[in-house]
């Protein structure tokens, strides 16, 4: 159910094969330090599904007494991030000293900071306190995950000055410790940046395995490789002036239809008096007052738009219900675009409210029948309509896209085993179940939305629904999984007699078609979401219409 920011969805995990250390002279073995990619400047792409999601330089400056330095200047322009690191290592141990970034993001910048201490990794992270992240027993080091270049070009040369096979991976996002392995990959698929004679290693973590490939001699990494999420970190440039290959284009949204609507940008205050702004549509044809709609999201930090790499899955849902006649509200979740509030995102309750204020700020327009206001929520949305249509009486009818059917910690548990190989199904729910847990009693602000969230039961609150209830769902969602569905309807339909679900075969979490042939995981998803522009399939736009049509007239 919740569409991870692209780098949570990498997995906080590093992963690593066979190595090997040719004969060529390593500068640094010179001044008798451990062997290391030599100092300078390396450029890395992000590169999936053929298309670049983002650009790393990363600085390695090992002439400060005793310290190896990564600094890393990096941009995402699909989630919109730029990030400026520095991971700081012992020279003469390689072993990691301390970490610290800033990244920022459309609301504005977070900063992150971690020491290592006896105890593990202390981390300071501004909002959110801060938080002990203690190694995994039976492993001596302790290296920061945080799923950019920066904190992974020393990997091999660190495995080869330590001869470690088992270590722990601090889990900047989410705040947890993973274990992490050297595994053998005898015969691994070599990628195109990496050089004929490159050594590979293969470290594996919560079932996700990473390929390095890099230079036997110098340790230089040229190509991150991560087989199960079709994604590349690929060396374009170094100082030694290698050549580049030519820049991949970006992934561009599709055009909108022809608008027949006008669009104002709006603001109302929720509950806790949070500013929240977002864009009103009304139709310029037809008599008002009209029916009218309001869009929820999913989690995490959503814009008014839903945007997920070239897709906008609300502008487009906007622009079809308001060419069909009906007032559309979309609005920037708190801390997001032009929305005031914390960067980390509200609690359930706070989003309930927020919710509530948008119903009550579209009801309260001229142009609106406020006896026909309907709540849409896709994915987390559609686990928090059903709880505001119990709470406000005046909600009309309830549409519920890619809702989740289980509680929380469950959804995010099928995806985490999703791609995990069956040996390790296991050890890695174990794993999860104590992060959960940990997750249940933390005071950090950073995981407040989460522990508000993790264990509400949906079906629970849809069995008090008693207004029309449409539900859609995408067969080859592996975000909300459709086996689930039968869960959900059955609460819904004990209670009430007006329930309509509509299935469709080949669509995904965000209803577009699914490519034949693509294998179907939450990584692989998230890839096609972030690079391939596609649009919301037209036959669920037409069972919306036809259940609006029936519902609001």
């Amino acid at each position: 159910m919740r569409l991870r920011s692209f780098f949570s969805a990498l997995g906080a995990t590093l992963l690593f094969a066979s190595f090997g250390v040719g004969a060529v002279r390593n500068p640094a073995v010179a001044q008798g330090l451990p062997a290391r990619p030599p100092d300078g400047t390396y450029s890395y792409s992000l590169v999936a599904g053929g298309a670049t999601l983002g650009t790393f330089t990363d600085v390695i400056d090992g002439t400060s007494s005793g310290t190896v330095d990564v600094t890393e200047s990096a941009s995402v322009p699909v989630q919109q991030i730029a990030i400026r690191s520095l991971v700081r290592y012992d020279a003469r141990t390689l072993h990691e000293t301390s970490y610290s970034a800033d990244v920022t993001l459309p609301a504005g910048k977070q900063h992150t900071e971690l020491t290592v201490t006896p105890a593990g990794m202390h981390v300071i992270a501004t909002p959110g306190g801060t938080v002990d992240i203690a190694p995994v027993a039976g492993t001596q080091l302790e290296l920061s995950a945080d799923n950019f270049a920066g904190s992974s070009v020393l990997i091999p040369a660190i495995v080869h000055a330590t001869g470690v096979t088992s270590f722990t991976l601090a889990a900047l996002a989410g705040a947890r410790a993973i274990a992490a392995h050297v595994v053998a990959d005898p015969a691994p698929a070599r990628p195109a940046a990496a050089a004929a004679g490159d050594a590979n290693l293969a470290i594996e973590a919560a079932g996700i395995r990473e390929i390095f490939w890099y230079d036997p001699a110098t340790f230089v990494v040229h190509d991150i490789d991560i087989p199960v999420q079709h994604v590349e970190f690929q060396l374009t440039h170094t100082t030694a002036a290698l050549a580049a290959p030519a820049a991949r284009a970006l992934a561009v949204a599709l055009p909108t239809p022809v608008p027949h609507f006008t669009s104002t940008d709006v603001h109302f205050t929720s509950a806790d008096g949070t500013v929240l702004a977002g864009t009103l549509t009304v139709p310029d044809r037809g008599k008002p007052p009209f029916a009218a709609i309001v869009l929820v999201h999913g989690s995490g930090r959503t814009d008014r738009n839903e945007t997920i790499g070239p897709n906008a899955v609300f502008l487009q849902l906007s622009n079809a219900l308001s060419n069909d006649g009906y007032v559309v509200l979309r609005y920037d979740k708190r801390g997001v675009g032009g929305s005031g509030g914390a960067q980390t995102g509200g609690t359930r309750d706070q989003l309930l409210a927020d919710v509530e204020a948008a119903f009550a700020f579209a009801s309260a327009q001229s142009d609106v029948d406020p006896r026909r206001v309907y709540l849409l929520g896709h994915s987390e949305g559609g686990e928090l309509v059903p709880t505001v249509a119990t709470l406000q009486a005046k909600v009309a009818g309830i549409i519920l896209m890619a809702p989740p059917a289980l509680p929380l910690w469950r959804v995010a548990m099928e995806q985490t085993l999703a791609s995990v190989p069956a040996a390790q199904r296991k050890d890695t729910e174990a794993q999860e179940l104590a992060a959960l847990q940990n997750m249940r009693t933390s005071t950090a602000l950073a995981d407040a939305w989460y522990r508000s969230s993790m264990d509400v039961d949906p079906a629970v609150d849809i069995a008090r629904v008693r207004v029309p209830i449409l539900i859609l769902q995408g067969e080859a969602d592996v975000q909300v999984l459709p086996a689930d569905l039968p869960r959900l309807v059955a609460a819904a339909r004990a209670t009430n007699r007006d329930v309509t679900v509509d299935t469709f075969s080949d669509l995904n979490h965000l209803f577009e078609p699914v490519p034949p042939g693509v294998a179907q995981t939450p990584q692989a998803a998230l890839t096609q979401y972030l690079t391939v522009p596609a649009r919301i399939d037209d036959r669920v736009l037409h069972a919306m219409a036809g259940w609006l049509q029936t519902h609001a007239g």
